[in-house]
């Protein structure tokens, strides 16, 4: 029962602090307005508290996502993500008549993407496996409640990237998200969700790196 109300505890820490972090990365571009590091800072922001937050917390669990690695899933999660993301998205552009461009195309080159966009995203994958492991396995919810959570955060903290429009972020984001989430429950290993993720953004990307 003390281990349970522990678990609990660190559950409920990793969620929120989880929370707390992304909501401070969106306030970046508003606090440090004059920075002219900002690009760099954003790209390690998540990814270095999120990383000495999820160790203080989970310690040897943390650790063993890293431990692991699974090619069978690497390569059954990077088509299926694509599938999933382009359905996802032709949905809405159907249904809205077309979709809010995600602001970092504005910035899109080949070096900003081998500098900044794999920080980035494995900031990304701390931040949402944080959130999906604490509810799973501290909290006890079920997978499925865990990773409905996991992803709306993750569609939210996406809002100011599309010009704060919560549907598209929904209905797009989620899942893709879902599918993230689901690599993660069978491979155990941040390494595939967080390459799967780099090569779907890379292959969205493309179309605006080849101009």
């Amino acid at each position: 029962m003390e281990h349970s109300l522990v678990d609990k505890k660190k559950g409920y820490f990793v969620i929120i602090s989880a929370i707390l972090v992304g909501i401070a990365y969106q306030l970046l571009p508003f606090v440090l307005t004059d920075t002219p590091y900002l690009e760099n800072i954003g790209a390690f922001f998540n990814v270095i508290i999120m990383f000495i937050l999820l160790y203080i917390m989970l310690k040897e669990e943390f650790l063993d996502w890293f431990k692991h690695f699974s090619i069978k899933w690497l390569l059954i999660g990077i088509p299926f993500l694509v599938i999933v993301g382009t359905i996802a998205g032709s949905l809405w552009a159907a249904i809205a008549g077309g979709t809010t461009a995600n602001d970092i195309n504005s910035v899109l080159t080949w070096d900003y993407v081998f500098k900044n966009v794999p920080f980035m995203l494995l900031g990304e994958e701390l931040l949402s496996i944080g959130i999906l492991y604490a509810a799973w396995k501290k909290l006890n919810w079920k997978f499925w409640q865990a990773t409905m959570l996991c992803s709306i955060l993750f569609a939210l903290w996406h809002l100011p990237a599309y010009d704060y429009n919560a549907l598209q972020c929904l209905v797009t984001i989620i899942p893709s998200r879902l599918v993230l989430n689901y690599l993660f429950k069978k491979s155990n290993s941040i390494w595939v969700t967080w390459i799967v993720h780099i090569a779907f953004d890379v292959i969205t990307f493309l179309p605006i790196l080849l101009k």
